[in-house]
């Protein structure tokens, strides 16, 4: 079944623009197809539209996280058939929905030693939790919510490495007493990824059985963002 969307789509050249700016679409596209086959509708409208290709592509939508093989009917069930699309973070755009993603691989440096090379695809396949957090932009350094998930997947796998991955996440400045709730950042929610931290920090509790108050507070004041 066919229906039309009203999309409001980001877009910034990194090479040539001074600032972004959002591009009105009046798009009909059938319900079955997928975020991907809506990014290839914009494209034809607009040859200079540019967007992620494969399994990792993803965005934001109406300023949820999500891969973009998501079906447009679940898409239009969640949001409505008003859109915004943006990147996952505005601030590291190369060319529309394209953005830089070195901060995130630079997190995955941080554990890279104590995890076998082929462990990485796990690793990517939390990019939109590093994404959806608010703390990104606000510290500098925040190793991230995809770590926090992928960390606790290695100590599962690696117990004898357990103590060193916790000690890397325990970090008061960058580590995971910063992360936030993000089922309502995420799309769908992922509750799975959630158990995950929180039993991370029970772990880092284990080790290191005290917390830090400013950071706790810190916490709750993101949370509300």
């Amino acid at each position: 079944m066919e229906c039309k969307l009203e999309l409001s789509v980001f877009r910034f050249d990194a090479k040539t623009d001074f600032l972004p700016y959002y591009k009105k679409h009046f798009i009909t596209i059938d319900r079955s197809l997928s975020v991907n086959d809506l990014f290839a509708l914009i494209q034809s409208e607009d040859c200079s539209f540019d967007y992620p290709k494969g399994k990792l592509a993803a965005l934001k939508i109406n300023g949820k996280a999500l891969f973009s093989d998501a079906s447009i009917d679940g898409i239009i069930t969640s949001f409505g058939k008003s859109l915004t699309l943006e990147p996952l973070n505005t601030k590291h755009v190369t060319k529309d929905m394209i953005i830089n993603t070195d901060d995130f691989y630079k997190s995955f440096a941080l554990i890279e030693t104590l995890v076998d090379i082929k462990d990485k695809a796990l690793f990517e396949q939390y990019i939109i939790y590093h994404y959806a957090s608010s703390v990104l932009d606000l510290i500098e350094g925040f190793q991230g919510d995809a770590l926090f998930a992928f960390a606790y997947d290695m100590m599962q796998k690696h117990p004898e490495r357990k103590r060193e991955i916790l000690e890397i996440v325990a970090n008061e400045h960058t580590g995971v007493f910063l992360h936030v709730r993000l089922c309502k950042k995420i799309y769908p929610c992922g509750a799975d990824v959630e158990k995950k931290i929180t039993e991370l920090k029970n772990e880092v509790m284990k080790l290191r059985p005290f917390a830090n108050p400013l950071v706790e507070k810190f916490s709750h004041y993101i949370d509300l963002l």
